[in-house]
């Protein structure tokens, strides 16, 4: 879902409809009332979300889950204090239902933007897969010519240990400590 829409719709929606903040009052309209719509923050007490969620269930109404916690979501509403929960009523002239049902076509079109992504870092993977593979075999053997065919002659390069003695920039270290 677009976040930045759906907090100018629900904006929107305060302007223009109405709607209850709240924990108690929320529990009361939905026990009472008719909601259209349920927001809950992220951060919300995780027994109240699963309340919240029973009543959306009976009511058959939608709960969304704000990604935000309550803070921004009071910010949002244009409130200085958190705002766990919020219940629409009336949305007013605002566009939020259109906005949420947006929700189901953006993830069928970022399902295919995922896929795309992972086919090319699939293909990116595979590359350097294949530019490894050519490095490791151009270092592990060496090509001799035999009958005019290049033909790989697998050499092991074994790398000559260096004292810790000879090495210059140990060498200068022993000689700060000695001073």
């Amino acid at each position: 879902m677009n976040w930045t829409k759906f907090n100018q719709e629900l904006r929107n929606t305060i302007d223009t409809g109405k709607l209850i903040y709240g924990t108690n009052e929320s529990k009361k309209e939905c026990l009472i009332g008719e909601p259209k719509l349920l927001v809950v923050s992220s951060t919300m007490d995780h027994k109240d979300k699963e309340l919240f969620s029973y009543y959306a269930k009976l009511l058959d109404i939608r709960l969304i889950e704000y990604p935000e916690g309550s803070i921004e979501l009071g910010s949002v509403c244009g409130k200085p204090f958190g705002i766990s929960v919020i219940v629409i009523l009336n949305e007013g002239k605002s566009s939020i239902f259109e906005v949420i049902d947006e929700k189901d076509s953006d993830k069928k079109e970022n399902v295919k933007v995922v896929a795309k992504r992972q086919k090319k870092e699939e293909k990116k993977e595979a590359k350097k897969s294949r530019e490894r593979s050519v490095k490791a075999t151009e270092s592990d053997y060496s090509f001799e010519e035999i009958d005019g065919k290049r033909k790989p002659k697998k050499v092991k390069e074994e790398k000559e240990e260096v004292p810790i003695m000879e090495d210059k920039m140990f060498k200068d270290i022993i000689k700060i400590k000695k001073k």
